[in-house]
């Protein structure tokens, strides 16, 4: 079965150049979570002493997150896509949370 919600919107990123498809990689995915992770481990050490560093952190941790949705679609955002086609993409796909049941 093909997952359909949100297929529209990804279509029209990848005509647009804002997504590119790429080979599905499990590996890159499971490297990016864990890239997510350990950023959200620095922000929690640094927030008494660099606040806004840790906000940095805490935004590269979603959007790696976010990211290795995408990779293990078989997708990635272009430079023309940007950070906000990551979080476009995963939404179209995600929200509302398993479709309109």
């Amino acid at each position: 079965m093909k997952w359909q919600q949100g297929r529209a919107m990804l279509d029209g990123m990848l005509t647009r150049g804002e997504l590119e498809r790429l080979p599905a990689s499990r590996i890159q995915a499971d490297n990016l979570l864990e890239q997510s992770r350990n950023h959200l481990a620095a922000a929690e050490a640094i927030t008494a002493i660099d606040a806004i560093g840790a906000y940095q952190l805490l935004y590269d941790a979603a959007r790696k997150a976010l990211v290795a949705v995408l990779e293990n679609q078989g997708l990635r955002p272009t430079s023309r896509g940007g950070h906000i086609a990551v979080l476009d993409a995963v939404s179209a796909q995600l929200d509302p949370p398993l479709g309109a049941v």
